[in-house]
């Protein structure tokens, strides 16, 4: 059959739709970029927050309306709020974020004319070891872990994810091996907290990043998020394996809130000075540091003298990228069932934080104009031009260069949340 997929959310989401497209395509069905060509249509959802758990529902209902149309609910969405997709009508199928390397005999029974067929599996598989047909010719994702160790009383994913499950370090290096080989110029370990991993196997983030570090090949590697909590327990291991010139010197690590006792109602397991202690030791070893962090904006207990303290905070760390979020209660979540901040005063604060983060991240771009740095290409840009990336991982936007080529760059321009560079 025909197949088409549409991704929704982390890049973990992403890693498993190339995953079910490699399934398929071992199992000769054809992948197409087009829906309108696809007899089934894959919907790899995400309900990581309301507005994105809405924009997802939405789509479903589109798709539910197209003739001929085989629809397929997959992802996180069907174990975090089954009743938001049941709600809908029925579905060809339904499956789990855990039964990616099933969707192959799904297809197969929908073509035989079996309707709703469900696979729900709550078990994490090796997914290093699966097929994976690759969305980019430059960049590989590299799933290291699912699930984590965290309680957050907000998080819906970890009803999807489960706890901690460490993939086979030896399954990863192969895979990050085969995709060097392949000509992939760009590595992104992904997972739920990256450096959670290895601590239900006896190993950890530092002892990983060192072997692929040590893979032939001129390559960079991204680390993606990380949890304060438990970055904290391996620091001086982390900021020793971050040394390698084919790490990208880019900290992703949500704060959420500049408030101790915030944190504590959401339960994140960390505090501010640890948080800052954390940024301070990479900083200090790192002089060209990209951070990228969080913060969730409204959550029950935040006052304004809560709002300001994480204001205070923001402006003290100064971060590259804030990743902002108004706070909206997910299903069968503690924070749920706590009293609401009242939304207009949400959207005051988020404009009002807003604007601060797009101040400073303009200040800390402005640093760089008239640099030269090495750049790797990654991907096109989505108003023209190519994103490379410098070895910080800060996005830099050039007219003219080749996809996966090594170049050097001259910063010529900056904005809020990237550069504006030329070849030189």
């Amino acid at each position: 059959m025909r197949v088409y997929c549409e991704t929704f959310g982390c890049t973990m989401n992403k890693g498993d739709s190339e995953i079910m497209l490699g399934c398929l395509k071992a199992a000769g069905h054809e992948v197409t970029t087009s829906p309108a060509d696809a007899e089934v249509i894959i919907v790899n959802t995400c309900a990581v927050k309301g507005p994105t758990q809405r924009k997802v529902l939405r789509r479903l209902r589109e798709l539910r309306q197209l003739d001929g149309k085989h629809v397929i609910v997959a992802g996180c969405l069907p174990l975090i709020d089954l009743a938001s997709i049941e709600r809908l009508g029925t579905f060809a199928g339904v499956i789990s974020c855990h039964s990616v390397d099933a969707i192959a005999t799904v297809v197969d029974r929908i073509a035989e004319g079996e309707g709703e067929v469900r696979l729900m599996e709550r078990e994490p598989k090796e997914k290093p070891r699966l097929p994976k047909l690759r969305l980019s010719g430059v960049s590989a994702i590299v799933a290291i872990s699912e699930g984590c160790v965290s309680n957050c009383s907000y998080c819906s994913v970890r009803l999807a994810r489960g706890r901690l499950y460490s993939f086979d370090a030896d399954a990863i290096l192969e895979e990050a091996r085969r995709a060097i080989l392949s000509g992939y110029r760009e590595i992104l370990l992904t997972s739920q907290d990256t450096a959670a991993y290895g601590m239900d196997k006896g190993s950890s983030l530092p002892e990983l990043l060192r072997r692929i570090a040590a893979l032939e090949g001129k390559f960079r590697v991204r680390v993606g998020m990380m949890n304060p909590a438990t970055a904290k327990r391996i620091l001086p291991e982390l900021l020793d394996a971050f040394e390698s010139d084919k790490v990208y010197k880019f900290l992703h690590l949500p704060v959420q809130s500049g408030n101790d006792d915030v944190l504590a109602g959401m339960r994140r397991g960390y505090t501010v000075d640890e948080f800052l202690g954390i940024v301070e030791a990479f900083r200090q070893r790192f002089e060209d540091l990209y951070l990228a962090t969080d913060v969730i904006v409204g959550f029950p207990g935040e006052g304004k003298e809560e709002f300001e303290d994480t204001c205070k905070l923001i402006e003290e760390v100064k971060p590259d990228k804030v990743n902002l979020t108004r706070f909206s209660p997910m299903p069968n979540t503690d924070a749920a069932r706590m009293k609401q901040v009242e939304g207009r005063e949400v959207k005051v604060r988020s404009r009002l934080l807003s604007d601060i983060c797009r101040r400073i991240g303009y200040e800390r771009n402005l640093r760089y104009v008239g640099r030269i740095a090495e750049g790797l290409v990654v991907e096109e840009g989505l108003k023209g031009g190519y994103i490379a990336r410098l070895p910080n991982y800060k996005p830099a936007i050039l007219t003219k260069a080749e996809l996966g080529e090594f170049l050097r760059v001259k910063i010529t321009g900056a904005r809020p949340t990237y550069l504006l560079g030329e070849r030189t």
